[in-house]
């Protein structure tokens, strides 16, 4: 396919129109997987953009979204750009004040929701209250007041209109305004125009990494520029199959079934699928091959240490890590990552310890780095081609890298957005004096022109001895360790680090059916007490003197998006969580001098 596509709908006619009868959306339907065609989606989205048209939708317009990851999400999308609209899709996690910031500042005319629960989340929005956007619901609601998915039609009017529109759509018009959701503060809206989400799949085809049929899972929430990358965009350009998870907890189910090709998951999720692994290696599946497993384990693990380190892989090893790779075959087929071409990690820095693991059993995962200011991914490894451990790998074709002079990563490129939405001076400093995109992030390029991430500048923690720590590189070592789930590490202007704690429920359960410990009383054993002391203790080794946690806490119970203290991608809102468990961290501050990783009840 030409690389010339101006737009978003020039992609997606030449894909429905070069490939007809290819597979493009699947979901699971009961027991049983449906599939629309690259020729259905495209009817299906031009029948649904009339009916946007014939509802009102304008040209300039924003239509935003609140549903899961099924097909009509993404038809809704596509429709309203034909519309020449642009679309939010919104984070089904967001607490009422923060979904009611975010379509305030949207300000749609259109509003899809899914179901009842989802309409009452939207009409109980002042804003929607004062402003009556039309209301359209992809399940029956009994509302004779919203539109019914199933009664949007293509009326005479509507579709003459949709196709004037279509043809004055141009590559600088917004496509999709992406909320970031942030670690503190109010998130703001992100404008990216559809010459900004072509360039960005233009930059990752050509990368030569997506060479092959690309067949991936939606699961992550398509309010997240990720997502929207895997699921919405790059497919209209290489013809992608697109296999709808509404439900993130089915995923593991949905890799089993669609066995993707390109899986691209968070920190959170991978480290899901590695306690699915061990699990796996321990379960009578494999009783009789553990020997061998571990071997081959260890040799595919050699082989992503010596390439990590830079170093030439002897032609030895190498023979053996074919050996070592088909073996653990069966692992992967029980994970549903057989066939994954590319498995890659975004959002947030996966730990080296994780990464190791995954190569292990065979599953090299590419590590990447972008903002959603970027339009997605700026830089990105490549697969088995000197990736080297500390670096995110090189830029991506259509973008340029640069360090100032205090370290903070700056970038351009033709996927970097315009600015916020209603946020001129927000805008104003996004950007250098000569246009360059301030990150916040701090790194360094190699002589190779690799990038290192080392930290975000805000969250690195001054100790009251001046010591700058990177929490980062301290969470890390313990996040997903046996019965932990996640760390976050406080120390700003005090005298010493100390961390906050979570338990894992699952692994936390299966610890304590190992110890013999009743399951009411896990979280407060003595045994698993001493089992995030050990990991605290081995972490602290191989952390310098100021980096080191002094003192911790276990809390009672997990962080969750919806209690405000994760974003929708998992990563700790630090801000947040601070405010919220101030008293256990002063406590952790005010009795006698610390002893190295000592545990707070």
């Amino acid at each position: 396919m030409s690389t010339t596509a101006r737009t978003l709908l020039d992609l997606f006619r030449r894909q429905a129109d070069g490939a007809p009868s290819h597979p493009a959306v699947s979901w699971r339907s009961g027991s049983a997987t449906q599939t629309l065609t690259w020729s259905q989606y495209r009817d299906l989205v031009f029948a649904t953009a009339s009916g946007f048209v014939e509802l009102g939708l304008p040209a300039g317009g924003i239509a935003a979204i609140l549903a899961a990851n099924r097909p009509e999400h993404l038809i809704a999308d596509l429709a309203a750009l034909h519309c020449g609209a642009a679309t939010v899709s919104l984070y089904g996690t967001l607490a009422r004040p923060q979904l009611e910031h975010v379509v305030a500042d949207a300000a749609p005319s259109l509003v899809i929701v899914e179901d009842a629960a989802a309409l009452a989340r939207i009409r109980e929005l002042d804003w929607v209250r004062a402003h009556r956007p039309r209301l359209v619901s992809i399940e029956p609601t009994g509302d004779p007041s919203v539109t019914a998915w199933s009664d949007l039609a293509p009326g005479e009017r509507g579709t003459a209109e949709l196709r004037e529109r279509i043809g004055k759509v141009i590559p600088d018009d917004t496509a999709t305004l992406v909320y970031t959701s942030g670690t503190t503060g109010s998130a703001k809206g992100v404008v990216l125009t559809h010459a900004n989400l072509v360039a960005q799949v233009d930059g990752l085809v050509g990368t030569g990494m997506l060479d092959f049929d690309f067949r991936t899972v939606s699961y992550l929430p398509l309010a997240h520029i990720l997502e929207r990358i895997w699921s919405l965009y790059l497919p209209l350009r290489l013809g992608g199959h697109v296999c709808c998870c509404p439900d993130a907890a089915g995923l593991a189910a949905a890799l089993r079934v669609h066995r993707p090709s390109c899986f691209i998951a968070v920190p959170r999720v991978w480290e899901k699928l590695r306690a699915g692994a061990e699990a796996a290696l321990a379960s009578p599946m494999f009783a009789g091959h553990r020997h061998t497993m571990a071997r081959a384990q260890e040799i595919l693990r050699r082989v992503w240490s010596l390439q990590q380190d830079g170093r030439d892989v002897p032609p030895s090893l190498r023979v053996e890590a074919v050996w070592a790779w088909h073996w653990l075959l069966p692992l992967r087929e029980a994970l549903g990552l057989d066939r994954a071409v590319v498995a890659a990690n975004g959002a947030a820095a996966m730990s080296g310890e994780l990464r190791g693991f995954l190569a292990s059993i065979g599953i090299d995962v590419i590590q990447g780095y972008g903002l959603t200011e970027t339009g997605g991914v700026a830089v990105s490894e490549r697969p088995r081609a000197g990736a080297v451990h500390g670096a995110v790998g090189v830029p991506v074709p259509g973008y340029q890298v640069r360090v100032a002079a205090d370290g903070e990563i700056q970038i351009r490129g033709g996927g970097v957005t315009k600015g916020y939405r209603n946020r001129p001076e927000a805008t104003a400093e996004l950007f250098t004096e000569d246009g360059w995109l301030h990150t916040g992030d701090i790194g360094r390029l190699d002589e190779d022109g690799r990038l290192h991430v080392t930290d975000r500048a805000k969250e690195i923690i001054v100790t009251a001895a001046g010591k700058n720590v990177s929490p980062a590189a301290i969470e890390s070592l313990l996040v997903g360790r046996s019965v932990i789930d996640q760390v976050m590490a406080v120390g700003e202007a005090r005298p010493y680090v100390v961390a906050l704690i979570t338990l894992d429920p699952q692994r936390l359960g299966d610890f304590a059916r190992a110890h013999g410990i009743p399951p009411e009383q896990a979280a407060e054993h003595p045994l698993v007490h001493a089992e995030v002391q050990a990991l605290v203790t081995e972490a602290n080794r191989n952390l310098s003197r100021p980096e080191q946690i002094k003192r911790f806490r276990v809390l009672p119970r997990p962080w969750s998006v919806e209690a405000g203290e994760l974003t929708p991608t998992f990563k700790p809102r630090r801000k947040a969580i601070h405010d919220k468990y101030r008293d256990s961290i002063d406590a952790l501050y005010r009795s006698t001098t610390p002893t190295e990783g000592s545990h707070v009840s």
